[in-house]
């Protein structure tokens, strides 16, 4: 064998050990990476994971043994750790199309995390993955509405804001668990619930009407939830006064309610309801007009605009109590008052 043989087999040889010496490194710093992802700090955890994340897309020999680890380790890793965990996942989505499922399962398992934090990440997250599918948003509308009931206030709201966008979606899948959440036994629940209901009957008012018995249920609360009833009761009565007459009564003793509030969210639902059939709410009209006599100046422009509405509709059943709207055009302490008394007596037909 020549010296240049020679050296070429050398240098073969020291490449193969280089190669080999390299492997050896990236496979330690992989090893330390797993080790820290299980016994670090809460910040180590986080960037055990951030490495892993390179280092995965770095090896395919790695693949299955970092992804073990990850989906393994989630339930019990700290908040950042969680977070990190749950940020590389969704990469992983994209790399390995195949694992999809099982990195879907993990993220929808931390809805339970102990952490707020990552509760309230994971509830955003969510609702991006069931807009964009049909199948995760049939899975991800029944955990939502389990969150509703979260100890923690933000997730509440944050629970709320996401089942907003996404309820009218499937209305056939949301309406069973929104049934559920109108009948629970925290206040707060129901709260939620009844606030998405409105939202669902501006969108899919067919679809939400089915509920409006549990809207006017809800009007016999003693709680926040009555004033957020009065307005769903009215959204329906937009679209099928009838499913809404029951609560007509529950909305007149809303009038003389000590919450002004409450007094105006029923005055704003009678309008909305006569102004689609004013004899479903003819009973109302009186009490109604009775409200003007009174200083509650807070709620005067909605009474007139039920008032207009209603002589819109049917003006035989305001034309007895033209003299009071005339008088707020003149006697009132505000100018929108005034104003509004003034288009209500043209729409009921009084010059």
């Amino acid at each position: 064998m020549s010296w240049r043989d020679r050296f070429s087999e050398l240098k073969d040889s020291v490449g193969e050990w280089r190669d080999g010496s390299a492997d050896r490194g990236f496979d330690s710093q992989v090893e330390k990476h797993l080790t820290t992802l299980k016994s670090g700090s809460e910040q180590a955890r986080a960037a055990a994971v951030k490495a892993l994340l390179v280092q995965v897309q770095a090896a395919e020999r790695w693949h299955d043994p970092i992804v073990k680890a990850l989906l393994g380790t989630l339930p019990e890793q700290p908040a950042q750790a969680q977070l990190a965990i749950i940020e590389a996942l969704q990469v992983l989505r994209e790399l390995m199309p195949e694992r999809q499922d099982d990195f879907f399962t993990a993220i929808q398992e931390t809805l339970d995390s102990p952490h707020r934090e990552v509760r309230l990440h994971v509830v955003k997250l969510w609702t991006g993955l069931s807009i964009k599918s049909n199948k995760r948003r049939d899975e991800t509308i029944p955990d939502l509405f389990e969150l509703l009931d979260d100890d923690d206030k933000d997730v509440r709201y944050a629970t709320q804001e996401a089942l907003g966008r996404v309820l009218h979606k499937a209305p056939a899948q949301a309406l069973p668990k929104l049934r559920d959440a109108l009948k629970h036994r925290d206040w707060r629940v129901r709260y939620h619930a009844i606030v998405l209901l409105t939202a669902l009957a501006g969108k899919q008012p067919q679809a939400a009407v089915k509920l409006a018995p549990a809207a006017v249920a809800a009007l016999k609360s003693r709680d926040r939830v009555q004033e957020r009833a009065a307005e769903c009761v009215g959204v329906l009565g937009r679209h099928s006064p009838p499913a809404v007459a029951p609560a007509v009564p529950s909305l007149i003793r809303g009038l003389k309610s000590n919450s002004s509030e409450l007094r105006k969210a029923c005055a704003t639902a009678l309008g909305r309801i006569g102004n689609r059939d004013a004899l479903v709410v003819i009973q109302a009209v009186p009490h109604l007009a009775k409200a003007l006599e009174n200083d509650d100046w807070y709620i005067h422009v909605e009474v007139l605009k039920a008032l207009g509405y209603i002589g819109a509709n049917k003006p035989a059943l305001v034309k007895p109590h033209l003299a009071i709207i005339r008088s707020r055009t003149t006697r009132a302490a505000d100018r929108n008052i005034t104003q509004t008394a003034k288009w209500a007596l043209r729409k009921a037909g009084g010059s």
